[in-house]
C-alpha cells in the first residue's frame, strides 16, 4: 500500500462513524462513478455532515468543506488533522445559498442530501452554478418522491428528525426526476444523468435501524431533533458496539437490492454540468436564430 492509500485509509478511520451509516455506503459508490474528479481542479462540498462522503468522494484533492453547523466542521477537521500526511482541511461556514466564493472557482461540486433542507432551493442550486467553473460537474442527491412516499417511516406515520425544528429539518419531502432536472435547468445547468440508490431492501434495513436509533435518542437524551456531530456521541457506547456487531448481517441485507438493481430507490442522484463557454455560446445563438424565425 502506497503512502497516499495508507493515508487515505487513516483518514477513513478517523472518519468511520458515518462508514456504518447504511444509505451513505449505499451512495458512496454512485458518487463516485459519477464525479470521477480527476486531473486539476478544486472541489465543493456543501452541507458535509461528518464529512466521510466528502473525503471518500474527493480524497486528498483540495477540498472546500461548507456546513452551517460548526461542530460539523470542528469534527471533521480535527480528525483529518490527527492523520500525519492528510491534506490541511479547508473548512468554512456559510449558508449554501449564499456561498462566499468567486464564481467559477470549483471544478467539482457535491450537494448531498441538502437541498430538501433548504426554503430557497432555488437561491442554492443558482449559486453552486455560480462557483462552478465551465465544464464544471455538480452531483446532486436527495429524497426521491417519486414513489408516493420517501420511506417506510413515513408510510407508518412516523415522525422522525426531519420532522422536527433543527438542523435536521426537511421543508420538502424531497424531488421527482422532473422536478430536479427543472431546478438545475433553470439555473442554468446541463443535466447528463439521473440514478438511484436506497432501493426497497436498503430502505427497509434503514428504516429499521431509524425506528432504533430514535427510540435511542428519545429515551436516552429525551430530544427528537439532533445534529450529525450530536449523533456521534453513541460511538463509545455499548449501543453502538452491539450495531457494529450487527452491521455486516445488515449489509448483507442490504445486499439483496441486487436482484432488482433496475428499479427506482428512494435515492434520487443528478450529475449536472456547467455548460462550456463555447457550449453556451451556440446555444444562445440558436435560439436567437429560432426567435428570429431564421
Amino acid at each position: 500500500m502506497g503512502p497516499a492509500r495508507t493515508v487515505r485509509a487513516a483518514v477513513l478511520d478517523r472518519l468511520a462513524f458515518s462508514a456504518y451509516d447504511l444509505p451513505t455506503r449505499d451512495k458512496v459508490p454512485l458518487l463516485q462513478e459519477l464525479m470521477r474528479p480527476a486531473g486539476e481542479g478544486l472541489a465543493l462540498d456543501v452541507g458535509i455532515g461528518t464529512g466521510y462522503t466528502t473525503y471518500s468522494v474527493f480524497g486528498e484533492r483540495a477540498t472546500v468543506s461548507v456546513d452551517l453547523d460548526p461542530a460539523n466542521l470542528q469534527q471533521y477537521r480535527t480528525r483529518l488533522l490527527a492523520v500525519p500526511g492528510a491534506r490541511r482541511p479547508l473548512c468554512v461556514v456559510a449558508r449554501a445559498d449564499g456561498l462566499p466564493f468567486k464564481p467559477g472557482t470549483f471544478r467539482f461540486a457535491l450537494c448531498s442530501e441538502v437541498l430538501e433542507h433548504l426554503e430557497d432551493d432555488g437561491g442554492t442550486v443558482s449559486e453552486l452554478a455560480r462557483v462552478l467553473a465551465p465544464g464544471g460537474r455538480l452531483v446532486v442527491t436527495v429524497p426521491y418522491t417519486g414513489l408516493g412516499f420517501t420511506s417506510f417511516l413515513e408510510l407508518g406515520r412516523i415522525r422522525t428528525v426531519h420532522e422536527f425544528p433543527g438542523p435536521e429539518h426537511h421543508v420538502r419531502p424531497g424531488y421527482n426526476e422532473s422536478g430536479l432536472r427543472a431546478l438545475l435547468e433553470s439555473r442554468g445547468l446541463v443535466v447528463e444523468r439521473v440514478a438511484f440508490y436506497l432501493r426497497f431492501f436498503t430502505r427497509l434495513t434503514v428504516d429499521l435501524v431509524s425506528l432504533a436509533h430514535l427510540s435511542y435518542q428519545r429515551i436516552v437524551y429525551r430530544r427528537r431533533a439532533w445534529t450529525w456531530a450530536e449523533a456521534q456521541a453513541v460511538a463509545d457506547r455499548p449501543i453502538f458496539r452491539l450495531y457494529r456487531w450487527l452491521f455486516g448481517g445488515l449489509r448483507t441485507v442490504c445486499g439483496l437490492d441486487r436482484l432488482i438493481a433496475g428499479a427506482r430507490g428512494f435515492g434520487l442522484v443528478v450529475l449536472a454540468r456547467r455548460p462550456e463557454l463555447a457550449d453556451r455560446a451556440g446555444s444562445d445563438q440558436a435560439t436567437t436564430a429560432a426567435s428570429s424565425g431564421r
